[in-house]
């Protein structure tokens, strides 16, 4: 079977489909991963092949003030807008070049990939959506809505909350964060999201050290937008009167050096394998990004969340209700807050508790090697 897989160009969105890609490949079919120019390492890295398709996000964002609007706009529409009504028509013809030369039988895509799901109803094959956090109504319903012409421009009425719900949406949020967790067709398949390994990735060897040591773990994602060199300063110094070691991972665009110098007992990396590291410490202090947040939790680690924008405040407060960690609402994140609240999360025992429960509830939810013949059946021709 050849498979189509689409993601659009942020680390948080092509990583998570990843698994799931590769255990297809793996079952032995033929997978190709269409994603914007700069994500293809990461691709490569995990044995896929990488198809060229779309703008990276960088130059997307920088296209958005284009649109006739834009100075109206709030930053939520800007935000769909970047998914829509900028990225979509771009990778839409590249897609539609790639399946001239090389038709799939399925598409599997996540969900802002709003290119995906009009290639697979142009081509009439079905198509499953990976989501990668809290189903998000809002941001559908506002997607839906720009998508429509992109959907008409190709002679086809558009489908209900822009073809996201076409066939199987694979759910990864375990029902703790979003009880009762439904889509509006289709249907909702829960699948733990696992998260893949990358080749040669080793932890450094000080990690072994800390076995005995308390460990708070920080990260701000991998955008631009959320994670800078002044925030990263502001969160180490609140956690520098606590006896912990401080472990920092500051993403790719960002040098350790641009935080200046730090203690023995703080570590800055600009990357490192979160399912390797994550057993060694105790909190994590985060952005209430869904990849973290959702790994954090499959390691049964509690939550300092600093939302932001985005997804975040969503995800922060679903950690909240489930009682996995503590929120600091953007004005309240200084450098005593955080620290403070890194502490209470340590001393009271109903953060971990609740983190441990909503680990056993992951760990029960279906593998992407246990879902490959879900996926199979689907695009399986009938008999």
């Amino acid at each position: 079977m050849r498979i189509l897989a689409c993601a659009s160009p942020l680390e948080g969105h092509v990583r998570p489909l990843l698994p799931l890609c590769t255990a297809l490949a793996s079952a032995g079919h033929e997978v190709h991963v269409a994603t914007g120019p700069d994500l293809h390492g990461r691709v490569r890295r995990a044995g896929l092949n990488a198809v060229s398709a779309g703008l990276t996000w960088a130059e997307a964002w920088a296209a958005l003030p284009s649109l006739e609007e834009y100075a109206a706009m709030s930053l939520f529409q800007r935000g769909t807008a970047v998914f829509s009504r900028i990225i979509a028509p771009t990778k839409l013809l590249d897609l539609e070049r790639v399946v001239a030369g090389w038709q799939p039988d399925l598409i599997v895509h996540e969900w802002t990939d709003l290119a995906a799901p009009l290639l697979a109803a142009t081509l009439d094959i079905p198509s499953v959506t990976q989501g990668v956090g809290l189903l998000p109504p809002l941001a559908i319903e506002q997607l839906s809505a720009d998508a429509q012409p992109l959907w008409r421009s190709r002679g086809l009425e558009p489908e209900p909350h822009a073809g996201v719900f076409r066939n199987v949406y694979l759910h990864p949020v375990p029902d703790r964060l979003q009880p009762h967790a439904r889509v509006p067709s289709g249907e909702l398949q829960f699948m733990r999201l696992d998260m893949s390994a990358v080749e040669d990735a080793r932890l450094p060897g000080w990690v072994e050290q800390l076995a005995d040591k308390r460990v708070v773990y920080v990260t701000l994602g991998t955008s631009r937008l959320f994670s800078t060199p002044q925030r990263f300063q502001a969160i180490v110094a609140g956690l520098l009167g606590l006896d912990m070691t401080v472990i920092v991972t500051v993403g790719e665009h960002l040098d350790p050096a641009d935080l200046g110098p730090h203690p023995e007992n703080v570590h800055i990396e600009r990357w490192l394998p979160l399912s390797a590291l994550l057993p060694f410490c105790d909190v994590v202090v985060c952005h209430a990004g869904s990849g973290t947040v959702l790994a954090s939790l499959a390691a049964g680690r509690p939550l300092v969340l600093l939302p932001r924008a985005a997804d975040q405040f969503e995800n922060a407060a679903a950690c909240l209700r489930a009682g996995v960690g503590r929120v600091l609402q953007p004005e309240e994140q200084t450098s005593d807050a955080i620290a403070r609240d890194v502490k209470i999360v340590l001393t009271d025992s109903g953060y971990s508790q609740a983190a441990s429960r909503a680990q056993d509830e992951i760990q029960t939810m279906p593998s992407p090697v246990e879902l490959v013949p879900v996926v199979e059946v689907l695009a399986a021709p009938p008999r």
